[in-house]
């Protein structure tokens, strides 16, 4: 009995564990010059640049938490759209384009006061539906 409830929970787990599937809600790490591709949707979401990065570095005081932009390029069937997503919830940080949507979690590295990033070390994690 013990193993039979044991090999139906393996199972389940293996089923809910979709990779980047565009139908649910999903949270892909994208590296820059980096894309998110679903062939059989004829999707790709690329990470274009990350650049304006004024957030405030660990180890500071800050007067403003600050912002960064993501550029990307969402490109479905042979078509390609360019937008902008930002950290900064007073800026955009979630769109809609060609009925998929698309939000921006997270920016990393986040920048500490010792060290600077390159633009080679930037990756954006984004949630993906399909509406």
């Amino acid at each position: 009995m013990i193993r039979k409830l044991l090999i139906s929970l393996v199972i389940l787990l293996c089923f809910s564990c979709g990779s980047n599937d565009l139908v649910t809600p999903s949270s892909i790490v994208l590296k820059v010059n980096g894309c998110f591709i679903k062939s059989e949707s004829d999707v790709r979401i690329c990470l274009d640049s990350v650049f304006n990065d004024s957030r405030c570095p660990k180890g500071l005081d800050c007067v403003w938490e600050g912002n960064a932009t993501a550029a990307f390029t969402l490109r479905k069937n042979q078509v390609n759209k360019s937008f902008n997503l930002h950290t900064n919830t007073k800026f955009q940080n979630d769109t809609v384009v060609e009925a998929i949507s698309i939000k921006l979690i997270n920016i990393i590295p986040y920048p500490t006061a010792k060290d600077s990033i390159t633009s080679s070390e930037y990756k954006a994690e984004i949630s993906v539906v399909v509406n």
